[in-house]
């Protein structure tokens, strides 16, 4: 049974009062209630472990849980972990919530609702239209507009599709092809869709450095850095200056995570104008 309707200053209120995992009420005027769609892998549903103060709700910020087919999808006070469909099931500490924030803070007096959908070791293909995690995003995000308003999609991902060259070669039309069909299937054909960059330490780790590999994951930056000159109300998100969260070189720490989720609001707000 969806939860009932209130005042944005009671969304707050609530949301504010809650334990991250409880109900929570939204906003009665849908333009009040910004929603924003999280795709991706690891980095974007978190690769390092979170803190005790991370599980505390953030005023202002919900976040829509898993629900399972036929059963319908509901709010809680955005807290993290935002994803939990990791296929280890650990508590992990992504862009997310710092994303939301730093929205906040050019956007006063809204709510920020995030729909969390990124899952961790995953190929664009397996992100992609035909796939379970896509009809999850899509069915997520139809539920979530019911209520709010569509103002983004956040997507970091591409780690997995330097594995082997055929995946490296198909990344720019997969990529084109994702942003397509995520618009056409929330019929939003302008929808805002911002990517991050893989990590700049990303490749020099001793698992990932051999010269073949290097060489693929400097085209998939490549493929992320130009899509805003191919595909229009689209934005970059440079990954400069961030460090790694463990010897692998992979996943971004939490300083990291939190400068990201920052960037991207600052892509947003650059790309589409502050109110």
């Amino acid at each position: 049974m969806r939860a009932k309707p209130v005042s944005l200053l009671g969304a707050v209120l609530v949301a504010g009062g809650l334990h991250a995992e409880e109900p929570a009420s939204i906003p009665s005027v849908k333009k009040n209630f910004h929603l924003f769609l999280l795709m991706g892998q690891s980095n974007m549903s978190g690769g390092v472990g979170i803190a005790a103060d991370d599980t505390q709700p953030v005023p202002h910020v919900l976040k829509m849980r898993f629900a399972k087919e036929g059963e319908e999808p509901k709010w809680t006070p955005g807290a993290h972990p935002l994803h939990p469909r990791r296929p280890n099931k650990k508590k992990r500490f992504g862009p997310g919530i710092s994303f939301a924030e730093a929205y906040l803070d050019d956007n006063p007096g809204v709510v920020v609702g995030l729909v969390p959908m990124a899952w961790g070791g995953r190929s664009i293909e397996q992100l992609s239209k035909g796939s379970g995690i896509y009809s999850d995003a899509i069915r997520h995000t139809k539920a979530a507009m019911q209520a709010g308003t569509l103002k983004g999609v956040l997507w970091h991902q591409g780690e997995s599709d330097t594995v082997e060259q055929t995946r490296t070669d198909a990344y720019e039309k997969r990529l084109h092809r994702l942003v397509e069909d995520v618009r056409k299937d929330l019929g939003s054909p302008q929808l805002p869709f911002i990517v991050g960059n893989l990590a700049e330490f990303y490749g020099t780790g001793k698992d990932h450095k051999a010269p073949d590999r290097v060489a693929r994951i400097t085209r998939i930056k490549e493929i992320l850095r130009s899509l805003p000159e191919k595909v229009p109300h689209t934005g970059f998100v440079e990954s400069t200056g961030c460090s790694p969260a463990a010897r692998a070189k992979v996943h971004f720490d939490r300083k990291s995570c939190l400068l990201m989720g920052k960037r991207y609001a600052k892509v947003y707000a650059d790309m589409f104008g502050k109110p």
